[in-house]
């Protein structure tokens, strides 16, 4: 949302990098100087490329209605716990609209269960944003730093000796990790060894002022709790277990309407007590397997003695079967792609339409274009926009024309800085976009 996906060149720019190809050396959270025409910084070290993080969960059901079938939850670089906590959140979420939503249907089979309530706060994020769903807000960005904030917790009452007490509605754990502000405006934090009650005991004590907000962004108990199994995925089935003229049968039905039956050949023996209770126990018990039986039936003519251990065995040839069929039934779907001989609508193809390749090049002329510009990767054009955003410095800043009515008192054009490197802005006020130029 940063850029216009598959239009970022700017990592390509400065590093040779290119997005567009899975390198991406993240130069929008690099801290930047923003400086006029005249060369007067507007403002100094801030990540002013560096947005918050997109978070559509309070919208999905308007997303699905509109007809949204497939979402992606972005993962890259992130670990084990941020991927339980986050697909958990999201998986509950649809679930519960599914629910009430008899039109929907899951994609795959089974239903999950958690030993964890999911908590997005609790995993890493710059904060949350819907960009501009909705409408364009000023609350998109996170200059102040491109780390994790995690979750506020309180402020600081007051520093003593070796603790600090906070004023807070939450409480923290042992072993948290907590972040705040400092003066500057740099990020910083410091690990707690021990709580008791609002008093928090750092391994070292920070350089931090009363009235400071404190961030957890290290949960020491929900950590552990995501660090074990803490999920569980399991299709449900319904079993039967009846008598025949020469024995029994095992009957099972998944949800997608799989069914198989294994016959057990048996001599029948009359139990001395009541068997039906103990019968479905055994059978209910699937353990490892991807099953879990929501109804089980028991019809015997009689009060039937099965021993466990036929019993067991006779559960597990089920499943195995059940399993089995459940391969042969499985469709994939699968699109054929037919070639085409549809004129492609430009004649005229510059560095944006990332041609990289002959076979790329060969496709476009087949197809009707008659001049083609080669990939910025390949051939880097002087004065290129490296950058195409909705996302708008100026907006931001409370000086755009159009939606603020506001003049600013600086000087275009106005230049991002880092170090050495140095890009031009353009504002397209009638397309409402930005655009970030290099100039070298």
């Amino acid at each position: 949302m940063r850029s216009y996906s598959g239009q970022c060149y700017v990592s390509q720019a400065l590093f040779g990098r290119s997005a567009n190809r899975g390198e991406c050396a993240q130069v929008c959270r690099l801290p930047f100087n923003l400086v006029d025409a005249t060369g007067k910084v507007i403002v100094r070290n801030k990540h002013l490329l560096s947005l918050k993080d997109l978070n559509q969960s309070d919208h999905l059901e308007k997303l699905l209605d509109a007809g949204v079938s497939s979402m992606k939850i972005e993962g890259r670089l992130k670990d084990v716990s941020y991927v339980k906590n986050v697909t958990a959140y999201y998986r509950k979420k649809l679930d519960e609209i599914i629910e009430r939503r008899p039109e929907y249907i899951r994609a795959s089979s089974g239903h999950c269960k958690y030993e964890f309530t999911p908590q997005l706060n609790k995993s890493f994020s710059r904060g949350f944003t819907n960009y501009f769903l909705f409408n364009r807000s000023k609350d998109i960005s996170s200059v102040d730093t491109p780390k994790s904030l995690g979750e506020e917790m309180g402020a600081v009452k007051e520093l003593r000796g070796n603790y600090l007490t906070v004023a807070g509605v939450k409480s923290f754990n042992n072993g948290d990790g907590v972040c705040f502000l400092n003066e500057q405006g740099d990020l910083t934090g410091f690990r707690i060894n021990r709580v008791e009650d609002n008093k928090l005991f750092p391994h070292e004590m920070p350089d931090v002022k009363p009235r400071t907000v404190l961030y957890r962004n290290f949960d020491q108990e929900f950590e552990k709790l995501l660090a074990r199994k803490s999920a569980d995925r399991k299709i449900n089935i319904e079993l039967s277990l009846t008598d025949n003229n020469f024995g029994f049968t095992l009957s099972a039905k998944d949800e997608d309407g799989n069914a198989v039956s294994v016959a057990l050949p048996r001599e029948k023996e009359l139990a001395r007590t009541p068997q039906t209770d103990n019968l479905r126990n055994q059978l209910s018990k699937l353990g490892n397997t991807p099953f879990e039986a929501v109804q089980i039936e028991v019809n015997f003519q009689e009060n039937w003695f099965i021993p466990a251990s036929v019993l067991a065995e006779l559960r597990r040839e089920t499943v195995e079967k059940l399993l089995h069929t459940r391969k042969i039934n499985y469709r994939r779907s699968s699109r054929k792609i037919q070639l085409t001989n549809h004129p492609f609508p430009l004649q005229q193809l510059t560095y944006l339409g990332n041609v990289m390749n002959a076979e790329a090049e060969t496709f476009y002329r087949d197809h009707g274009v008659k001049e083609i510009q080669p990939a910025f990767e390949k051939t880097p054009v002087e004065g290129a926009t490296v950058m195409f955003c909705k996302y708008c410095i100026r907006y931001n800043m409370g000086y755009c024309p159009v939606h603020q009515g506001g003049k600013s008192p600086y000087i275009e054009p106005y230049y991002l800085i880092h170090k050495d490197k140095k890009f031009r802005l353009s504002f397209d006020c009638k397309k409402c976009e930005m655009k970030v130029i290099n100039e070298q």
